[in-house]
């Protein structure tokens, strides 16, 4: 029997496009849900512009001394949207292994383009290095996560060191956790918006990547991001000599990469849990 001719490759991006944008409704009441039993935070500013700020969460019995490690996450948004506030639901799993986890904003486009974007985040870095320092907070190299377009951002803060130890840190990053992230600008279209962005470009940066242990999450049904940036990059990691697991959702889509943030029964919930653990255990004292 003859099978039916396969749908064009345009068609079917449009229809995971379109699956994806129809679940965000959901998975924003989801989140919410969610945010309400968050413990509280601290909003900081970096900078003068409403946006250069970043929210700081601590485990509840957290005292300023205490020597607890740090992640920073970065939300996605395509770069554009998006709050860390209503990306605060991705900090329990480090709270819950009682991190303390830092949230940063940054300025938008189009008042700024990527290369600003990226400085924000370097001076986000060193204001929260000061903080620490003011307040008593022990510093440690950190964990580095991010969704989408903050999957991008926080791989290129893990692929440069030397930028967190300008900014007064012990170190970069040690692991680094990208869902469902954009990077690999070669193959983000319109070419022309990305074609000089090799400085902001992951796949560009990869001299360091050895020193960072890393964890991707992507569908392969992703209708925002194409799930080859994450192959390319888990190659490319591989290449460069990196420990680097790339977790494949099958037939999943942009959401399903983030939903380990809100709900604990997610398949991905536990490989996440189990990447944080295995890289800062709970201080003995508050075992």
């Amino acid at each position: 029997m003859q099978q039916p001719p396969a749908a064009p490759d345009w068609t079917r991006k449009l229809r995971f496009a379109l699956r994806d944008t129809l679940g965000l409704p959901p998975y924003w009441r989801h989140s919410a849900w969610v945010r309400r039993d968050m413990p509280p935070h601290r909003r900081l500013a970096y900078g003068p512009h409403p946006r250069q700020y970043y929210l700081l969460l601590e485990p509840p019995a957290a005292q300023p001394t205490d020597p607890l490690p740090w992640a920073i996450y970065l939300h996605g948004g395509a770069w554009t949207f998006g709050s860390p506030e209503a990306f605060r639901p991705a900090a329990r799993p480090w709270l819950q292994q009682h991190f303390r986890v830092v949230l940063p904003s940054y300025r938008r486009p189009p008042g700024v383009r990527l290369p600003e974007i990226v400085t924000d985040c370097r001076m986000a870095l060193t204001h929260l290095a000061t903080f620490a320092r003011q307040t008593g907070r022990p510093l440690s190299a950190p964990q580095i996560g991010g969704i989408s377009a903050g999957g991008h951002l926080a791989a290129l803060l893990a692929l440069h060191p030397e930028w967190w130890t300008e900014a007064g840190w012990p170190g970069g990053p040690t692991h680094a956790l990208l869902c469902a992230a954009p990077l690999d600008l070669s193959i983000l279209r319109p070419r022309t918006l990305f074609s000089r962005r090799s400085a902001q470009d992951p796949m560009l940066q990869l001299d360091q990547a050895a020193a960072v242990r890393w964890l991707l999450l992507h569908g392969t049904d992703d209708g925002m991001v194409a799930y080859r940036h994450s192959q390319h990059f888990h190659h490319a990691l591989q290449a460069h000599g990196a420990t680097s697991e790339l977790v494949t959702i099958p037939g999943g889509g942009h959401l399903d990469s983030g939903r380990w943030t809100y709900d604990d029964q997610d398949p991905h919930a536990a490989a996440v849990a189990d990447f944080i653990r295995s890289a800062a255990p709970v201080p003995p004292g508050l075992r």
